[in-house]
């Protein structure tokens, strides 16, 4: 008999999880399955779900939120006989959206029967934190830190906050040191992609992939401000290794020292500002459940 154990964050998203809970009720019965729920609360979230683990011995863990409940959940399987589940119920579903897993809750679930196990590789953050979808340093995580200073919420917040992070553009310079060789590099952004697209499906890292043990490093040159409308279709079309202001790297380790303090983010939580940035392949992988045919292409 299969037994999950469901991780569910009831804040994530802004809505409800009541018709989510009863689906998953739904599906577990239909099929004779035991299951277990727990909901997150933001207090000791970690130690709570190692000890159902431990109590329950699942052979799968379902990250039911954003990208942070499935990072939670993913770091405590990390070498571990258990498999990941994702069900997307947050406002920011990158990881979900690498694997191909629709947000229709019951299409979602029907991966854990139906779908594939993939072994995902793991990137270490600073020696403590574990990236799994992708990380930054610079534009983007920029971007995340007003939006959530500003406390605004919705897609015209975040339009808001995006033009004016366009206008400030946090341009530093940068001493990296990958794959044997060091140089200096004048940067917008340095981006570390375990994954291929963001959750909105801008692909910043056309030729990656979140099994092959390697990683890509994505340095962004400033770009002049008419370059942009080209820049988002380069993003959004897979193609951005063809942009003369972009820069991607394949790597198992990088080192990164920027002249000035900048916020970092690692899956979509920020970690406060920093000048230096050391990232590596982790020494373990997570099992995750992905759809079959998303075999079609990378992961």
């Amino acid at each position: 008999m299969r037994k999950l154990l469901f991780v569910i964050n009831p804040i994530a998203g802004d809505t409800d999880k009541g018709l989510a809970l009863a689906e998953i009720e739904q599906f577990c019965s239909e099929r004779g399955w035991n299951s277990q729920v727990l909901k997150t609360t933001g207090q000791d979230d970690a130690a709570r779900i190692e000890q159902a683990m431990s109590d329950f011995s699942p052979d799968t863990v379902v990250a039911g939120g954003g990208d942070g409940t499935v990072n939670l959940v993913a770091r405590l399987l990390l070498g571990k006989d258990c498999r990941l589940g994702v069900l997307p119920l947050g406002s920011a579903n990158g990881l979900a959206t690498e694997l191909g897993i629709s947000k229709n809750v019951p299409e979602a679930l029907d991966v854990l029967h139906s779908g594939k196990v993939v072994e995902m590789d793991a990137l270490l953050v600073n020696g403590e934190h574990y990236c799994f979808h992708l990380a930054d340093i610079g534009y983007n995580a920029k971007l995340i830190q007003s939006f959530e200073e500003e406390g605004q919420r919705g897609q015209l917040g975040y339009a808001r906050q995006f033009l004016r992070t366009m206008r400030e553009r946090p341009v530093n310079r940068y001493h990296i040191e990958a794959g044997g060789r060091r140089f200096k590099q004048v940067a917008v952004m340095i981006t570390f992609a375990n994954a291929r697209r963001y959750g909105t499906g801008a692909v910043i890292n056309p030729k990656g992939q979140m099994d092959d043990g390697r990683f890509e490093v994505c340095i962004f040159h400033p770009w002049p401000r008419w370059y942009l409308l080209w820049l988002g279709f380069l993003f959004f079309i897979g193609r951005l290794e063809e942009s003369r202001y972009v820069k991607i790297l394949s790597v198992r380790e990088v080192q990164v020292s920027s002249s000035g303090p900048l916020p970092l983010q690692v899956d979509g939580e920020l970690l406060g500002e920093r000048r230096e940035v050391q990232v590596e392949m982790a020494e373990e992988k997570v099992g995750v459940w992905a759809p079959v045919e998303s075999g079609k292409r990378r992961i």
